[in-house]
């Protein structure tokens, strides 16, 4: 055992057994106190959360994100824009395009384009996926 695997769990363990008291008399719904969150946390912090959620049998997730901290879950305080207006792009000039449909019992259909002419593909595929056999 090297000595990280053996620092590990001397760290661990009486995070561990505090979890374990903690499940032996837990009420049921009843909420993880914070303090066996903390501890569980500067543990991933120093030795990863998947290594640590596998010892103390928590889930990944929340582990990783109270490990991480505020400000470092990937998620933003700030207020989300509502709305971003993105300008229209330029109309792309094709001589033609090709369209392969084929459902799961081997009907095929192709569709064969000429420019500017795309207006109906989506009722024609739509049509091609209902019809009935």
């Amino acid at each position: 055992m090297n000595t990280d695997s053996r620092s590990f769990l001397i760290d661990v363990e009486p995070v561990r057994r505090q979890w374990d008291a903690w499940r032996q008399s837990r009420k049921r719904g009843e909420r993880i106190p914070e303090s066996l969150w903390q501890g569980a946390a500067e543990l991933a912090r120093a030795f990863g959360a998947g290594r640590v959620c596998r010892a103390l049998g928590v889930g990944y997730h929340a582990l990783k994100e109270r490990a991480l901290g505020p400000g470092e879950s990937g998620r933003s305080d700030a207020k989300p824009t509502a709305f971003i207006e993105l300008p229209a792009p330029a109309p792309m000039v094709r001589s033609e395009c090709l369209i392969e449909l084929e459902d799961g019992r081997g009907a095929k259909m192709t569709l064969r384009l000429a420019a500017g002419s795309g207006n109906e593909v989506l009722a024609l595929a739509q049509a091609f996926w209902r019809r009935q056999p």
